[in-house]
């Protein structure tokens, strides 16, 4: 496993990704389109969907109605997906942050039956087609000490769904796990947090895991990448390698002046010079949930060491509440898919990768082509409970052997 082989490019761009700008960013109303040129007929959609673990549920507590307007949309998108290619190749995959706030706790605990109703929500809307949960630090208890017994918990619950719901990784267990769609597409899941959690627990994912060491996930990881067998890879994961969004530091005087805006929109409490605390501490990473941390890092650096040139073409992930699309200077596309709780939407900054970003619910839909062509179509919910599309970006113009665009 050569070193320069998997670092030089990518390692490059990571350090780079704040100096070039690569994209324009929308403006207000904008649409952005660059479809693929292919009018080869679809073969399989995937959508991306994350934290969407906070939705409206029915009062009755034994009603299966979809009330909540990001999960009714999902599924209307979802069902015409299937009127066209069939349910066996419409897959959703919920990129964690599945069950708010501390995901799903052991049965007989206060709160577990309120987060199986927050699942079974999440299932239906995915129905009659496929559902792959990720696990996010929230499932994980927010990184708490009853993590383990949390992410366990939800892993049990979606093992008794039925055939088509699946949690990949494992709960618990950091990956990486492989499954393919189509001829074309390769979906890779990871878990940070069960990759940092094999230093903590070890024990724990020797009895269920089949990569239990931090080392162990790297080589793993970058046998995936070495072997893509002709197909275009997706990386799956719950935390963004790249983001505008505060999880990535990005704060302006506003949150400087005003820090208790970004936890309660309205309340417009001047607090200067005490207020800085709050954004400077994240930006040097005090918070495990921000870039900026060692920990995260360290799961960046390991991804980004695995990888090479075009593999993966994707990262694809949740945990900020907004909508983004990012390519870096090596032209690695990275989708921020976490705005799936309508109420959760969350601000997102002016970035030089950014090819577009915006704080609204919504979640995105990956189309493979028969001829192998690959294309990301972001969709807004709106205030009207409808899905509109506000940007597409051909991620791929052929096979894995063709030229990206």
């Amino acid at each position: 496993m050569p070193k320069g082989h998997r670092t030089g490019g990518l390692l490059l761009a990571a350090s780079l990704l704040s100096c070039q700008s690569v994209g324009g960013n929308l403006l207000p109303g904008e649409t952005a389109i660059y479809e693929c040129p292919s009018a080869s007929p679809v073969e399989e959609s995937v959508f991306l969907i994350g934290d969407a673990g906070a939705p409206e549920l029915p009062k009755d507590e034994t009603s299966a109605e979809l009330v909540d307007p990001v999960l009714q949309s999902l599924h209307r998108d979802v069902l015409r997906e299937i009127e066209k290619i069939g349910p066996d190749r419409v897959t959703t995959v919920f990129l964690g942050d599945n069950v708010y706030p501390k995901g799903l706790v052991p049965p007989g605990e206060k709160d577990r039956r309120r987060g199986e109703r927050v699942l079974e929500a999440q299932i239906r809307a995915a129905m009659p087609g496929q559902a792959i949960f990720l696990a996010g630090n929230h499932d994980w208890e927010i990184e708490g000490p009853q993590g383990w017994e949390h992410v366990t918990a939800q892993r049990e619950f979606l093992a008794n769904q039925g055939p088509r719901v699946s949690m990949l990784p494992p709960g618990g267990c950091a990956g990486p796990f492989r499954r393919d769609f189509g001829s074309h597409l390769r979906f890779v899941f990871l878990d940070p947090i069960g990759w940092q959690h094999t230093l903590i627990s070890p024990t724990h994912h020797k009895e269920v895991c089949p990569h239990p060491e931090p080392a162990s996930v790297v080589f793993s990881l970058a046998d995936e990448f070495d072997h893509p067998e002709g197909r275009h890879v997706v990386l799956a994961l719950h935390h963004p390698l790249v983001t505008a969004g505060p999880h990535g530091g990005n704060f302006t005087w506003k949150q400087h002046v005003f820090p208790l805006t970004d936890f309660v929109p309205w309340l417009w409490l001047p607090l200067p010079g005490l207020g800085s605390i709050y954004p400077i501490s994240r930006q040097l990473g005090v918070t495990s949930t921000d870039t900026s941390s060692g920990p995260y890092r360290g799961v960046i650096r390991g991804i980004y060491r695995a990888s090479r040139p075009r593999v993966p073409i994707l990262v694809a992930a949740g945990h900020e509440h907004s909508l983004q699309v990012h390519r870096d200077l090596v032209g690695l596309t990275y989708a921020v898919s976490g705005a799936g709780s309508s109420k959760k939407a969350n601000r997102v900054e002016p970035s030089a990768t950014a090819l577009m970003e915006k704080a609204v619910p919504g979640y995105m839909r990956l189309d493979t082509r028969h001829d192998g062509s690959l294309e990301l179509e972001v969709i807004e919910v709106t205030s009207t409970n409808e899905a509109s599309s506000i940007f597409t970006q051909c991620i791929a113009e052929g096979p894995a052997s063709a030229k990206r665009p």
